[in-house]
């Protein structure tokens, strides 16, 4: 039962090693695999939403206790829009268009819920 556990555990860590990576590509971030799959095993990758854009400011609230803090907007990539996940890895920033999209679609289903 406990091997069951950790081999699914170590599917979902390599699926989000090579989500962050073809988004990285796609990107063109500064990140390199080695970076993000170190990031990874030390669980130092933090997920942000991206809550509001205010001129050259965008507001992150973190995925994970709810913080929120400022940011240049020129440290973020150049398509972002509000609702998006957003990973920082070794101080770099990168768009998780899977995890949005999978995010969005999550939300719809629950309004669609909600009001049908």
């Amino acid at each position: 039962m406990e091997l069951d556990f950790i081999n699914k555990m170590q599917e979902i860590a390599k699926k989000t090693v090579e989500n962050i990576s073809e988004e990285i590509s796609k990107n063109n971030s500064n990140l390199s695999q080695t970076e993000v799959e170190l990031a990874q095993k030390l669980d130092a990758i933090e997920e942000f939403s991206i809550d509001r854009i205010e001129e050259n400011k965008v507001v992150l609230e973190n995925r994970k206790d709810g913080s929120k803090i400022d940011l240049d907007i020129e440290k973020l990539p150049n398509t972002i829009k509000e609702g998006d996940i957003i990973k920082k890895i070794n101080g770099k920033y990168v768009l998780d268009t899977a995890k949005t999209l999978s995010e969005s679609e999550r939300i719809k289903n629950k309004m669609d819920d909600l009001w049908n």
